[in-house]
């Protein structure tokens, strides 16, 4: 008899708990048999820890969802207690095997690493104990369908050569219009900006094709453990933004297709950590593209000098948006001298 390969979901938490626990009240009610989740929290400052630990043993409820219509997704709540160990950072790259079967494992990163740094802080986990089979990257600021993830293993199942397989997400706070459908495009030409695909449609006028993606969101990701071994893990250059695009192009560059999962469905808030009109989103998208630039598309660096002078510098100039133009300016300054991290 063959068995269900296991699945690990790997949900980072940075001062978000009443999105993970929502996120894994949908994860829990899952109709995939073999399904472990990993919570790794980012040195949070705002009790996300003690307020996990405590939706696990059932102390702790769920903020009502916030979308009407989706309220089915996590509520009523899942049966508890949830049995859960914790590890530390170091507990957990080392690969303790303390638990390892449980249903849900907590660990404390003990720092803010950004959304790579968190979750590859869970792959080492997974690579050092040896394991098997999936993960799954989901957003803690989602809801899953319940069968979602048969979805992406049948997807995974159909598509051996695929070196990641996407979602179609759709909005949280309007559930009939598409987030995005798996990733998006991006090209050296505009500075490795991503055109991200479908997002703003209705999802009844989703394309039986869309567009191949080049790379998957990070929103929703399945890949295979294996997949992780022979491209290697998120690169925490990135600490925010494009870590989900050097990733998808390193698996083409490898010789791995991406592919998209039409009925998996996942509902994404978005915004959770940066409104997309902020300094901090500026910050990081800037510092980041740069680096993907330099990294993947070394050739194009002059050209998307010049995208990125006409699209991210000239607007902020015309509206006299000082705050966000100096951010702008403290990326690249960050940028060309490595500083990592935070803004």
């Amino acid at each position: 008899m063959t068995q269900t390969p296991r699945v690990h979901a790997l949900v980072l938490n940075y001062n978000g708990w009443r999105d993970t626990v929502e996120c894994l009240e949908s994860l829990f009610r899952s109709a995939y048999p073999a399904l472990q989740v990993i919570v790794c929290d980012n040195a949070s400052t705002d009790g996300s820890l003690e307020q996990i630990r405590g939706w696990a043993q059932g102390t702790v409820l769920a903020p009502p969802a916030s979308t009407a219509a989706l309220r089915h997704l996590s509520e009523p709540p899942v049966p508890k207690p949830i049995a859960f160990t914790e590890l530390s950072r170091a507990e957990a790259e080392q690969g303790v095997a303390r638990g390892r079967d449980a249903p849900l494992i907590i660990v404390r990163t003990e720092a803010n690493l950004g959304f790579a740094g968190g979750n590859n802080v869970a792959l080492r986990y997974l690579l050092a104990l040896g394991a098997a089979g999936h993960v799954w990257l989901v957003n803690n600021d989602t809801v899953v369908a319940p069968d979602a993830l048969d979805h992406l293993m049948a997807t995974a199942a159909g598509t051996p050569d695929a070196g990641a397989i996407g979602a179609t997400v759709l909005q949280y706070r309007h559930p009939e219009l598409i987030d995005v459908i798996a990733g998006g495009r991006t090209s050296p030409w505009r500075g490795a900006m991503p055109h991200v695909l479908g997002a703003g449609t209705r999802h009844t006028a989703l394309p039986v094709r869309p567009a191949v993606p080049d790379f998957i969101s990070g929103a929703c990701l399945l890949t295979r453990i294996a997949t992780v071994a022979k491209v290697g893990l998120l690169d925490e250059r990135y600490f925010l933004y494009a870590e989900d695009v050097d990733w998808g192009l390193r698996m083409q560059r490898a010789g791995l297709a991406l592919a998209h999962s039409r009925d998996a469905l996942l509902w994404h808030k978005g915004g959770g950590t940066a409104g997309h009109s902020s300094p901090f989103f500026d910050y990081h998208t800037i510092k980041s593209h740069l680096h993907l630039m330099r990294k993947l598309f070394p050739r194009h660096q002059s050209a998307a000098a010049l995208y990125f002078l006409g699209r991210c510098v000239a607007p902020k100039v015309v509206r006299r948006q000082w705050r966000r133009l100096d951010a702008v300016r403290r990326a690249v300054h960050d940028f060309r001298r490595e500083i990592r991290g935070s803004a």
